[in-house]
């Protein structure tokens, strides 16, 4: 096991900590039961914290274990997807209609998306992939209303979401609200 020195600021204290994984079953957002390999560092009363140094760590493996379940966009295959266009968050953002800061937030793995921006996501990819390019131009949608032709492609059976989008949206708010871990405080 490896043990390593922290600064713990919460009880003003330097001491060894023992790092210890455990498998987890946490729920985030509509999924709960999801397995995940959670990476702690135990004190010497046997207290677990998260990493000193990488706080959101566990929070991450969470998100990436609801992507995978619900078969999610990654928030690098995002990124990778608005570079391959040569746009800005900004321009993506403005482009699939929703808000830039919400965009910043998935990308950086901060915020997971709603199936609706999941649908956006994936209808821009297919666009993209059969066309080179998104459809219309920035400059003609400036009320950042989604594109005609791609606001088509969410007609489509696969891209339809199975929730509300605007109840879906409450779960949005915080990335507090984003995850609740069972059994583990946050």
């Amino acid at each position: 096991m490896a043990q390593r020195k922290f600064y713990n600021p919460e009880l003003d204290t330097t001491e060894r900590y023992t790092e210890v994984w455990k498998i987890e079953l946490v729920q985030v957002r509509d999924e709960s039961n999801l397995m995940v390999r959670n990476h702690y560092w135990k004190d010497s009363d046997g207290e677990l914290w998260g990493d000193f140094n990488n706080p959101m760590e566990n929070v991450t493996r969470s998100f990436a274990a609801y992507r995978s379940k619900k078969g999610y966009m990654t928030p690098e295959d995002i990124r990778k997807l608005r570079h391959n266009l040569g746009l800005t968050v900004r321009q993506f953002a403005k482009r699939l209609g929703i808000a830039p800061s919400s965009l910043t937030q998935i990308e950086n793995n901060l915020r997971v998306q709603v199936k609706y921006q999941d649908n956006l996501f994936k209808a821009a990819k297919t666009f993209y992939e059969e066309n080179g390019h998104l459809p219309g131009n920035c400059s003609s949608n400036e009320d950042g209303v989604i594109d005609k032709q791609l606001s088509g492609l969410l007609d489509k059976s696969e891209y339809q979401p199975s929730i509300n989008y605007a109840e879906d949206h409450l779960y949005t708010n915080n990335i507090y609200t984003d995850l609740e871990v069972m059994g583990v405080a946050v």
